[in-house]
């Protein structure tokens, strides 16, 4: 049996990799700070199946429970996103997004600890360049991937990174597009937006969640020091386009106001793509498949 550890298994993406995992006969555990809410595992109804561990922020302790664990592969999707942060919000980017993943690879390689999922964003690719943070969150998780690195060549770590684009599902608490869209038409309010010309690419949390899986397979046999990234691409449209289908799924027409707002700083007009696609995955879930599933859980 697979023993997996999921830090940010409270959130999003992470909750529903606990579900997938567990309904592959996974044991899970999850690595949680000590005031984070499990409500995402409550309404996915796996709480009583996922081993549950509150980390108090010191390193020793970290590496206490790794020990004790010994999980085969780590699953890291803990992380703090800020589209645009503030000047009080460096401090917490940098806390959440590289010193606690520093501080987890530590702790990996002196518990013996060797096989790392690391998840991070498309963002890292502004333009399609080699290397171009969107934003500040975006700068952050390159550098993690720098102290990746180190680990595998250091350590002997083996990592494969997979880079996320807009993931959407059921039991999303955070505050995106779509949910936006569905309360806009039970409302029949409006919404200013953008001219709407900009490309987006959303994927199926479970499609998502199922890369997670294959990637900790491949990485638990994978080479040690080595390291290997893939972009987990979904379906691409225009955000006008987005809406249109949104449009056609739900039946109603939604009140957009295009080109009431302004591009905002640094706006992805173009996603990136990525060179190489994880071996044996590929999405599943059409958009519009995706959609309705979306919609009508929560009508």
């Amino acid at each position: 049996m697979m023993k997996v550890l999921v830090t940010g298994g409270s959130g999003f993406c992470g909750s529903h990799f606990c579900a997938d995992a567990i309904r592959s006969g996974w044991a899970v555990h999850a690595l949680l700070r000590e005031t984070s809410s499990v409500k995402q595992l409550e309404e996915l109804g796996i709480q009583e199946e996922v081993d549950v561990h509150r980390w108090n922020g010191q390193q020793q302790a970290l590496g206490e429970l790794l020990g004790q664990i010994q999980p085969d592969v780590v699953c890291h999707c803990a992380s703090l996103f800020i589209s645009e942060h503030q000047p009080d919000e460096v401090g917490g980017l940098i806390d959440s997004n590289v010193r606690f993943g520093s501080q987890l690879l530590e702790a990996m390689s002196l518990a013996g600890v060797d096989a790392l999922v690391n998840i991070s964003t498309s963002w890292q690719y502004f333009e399609s360049q080699e290397y171009r943070p969107v934003n500040l969150y975006a700068a952050t998780k390159e550098a993690f991937r720098a102290v990746i690195d180190y680990y595998c060549d250091a350590r002997g770590m083996k990592c494969i990174d997979l880079k996320l684009y807009d993931v959407y599902g059921r039991h999303d608490p955070r505050k995106k597009l779509l949910p936006l869209l569905k309360s806009l038409a039970d409302s029949g309010k409006s919404l200013e937006m953008s001219a709407g010309e900009q490309l987006v690419e959303l994927s199926e949390v479970k499609d998502v969640t199922r890369a997670f899986r294959v990637a900790c397979g491949h990485v638990k046999n994978a080479k040690a020091g080595s390291y290997e990234s893939y972009g987990i691409s979904g379906d691409r449209l225009s955000l006008q386009e987005l809406v249109k289908l949104v449009e056609k799924v739900l039946g109603k027409k939604l009140d957009v106001h295009w080109g009431a707002r302004a591009y905002r700083q640094r706006e992805v007009m173009v996603p990136w793509i990525p060179r190489e696609t994880l071996p044996g995955w590929e999405a599943e879930v059409r958009l519009e498949d995706g959609l309705r599933n979306l919609f009508e859980t929560s009508a």
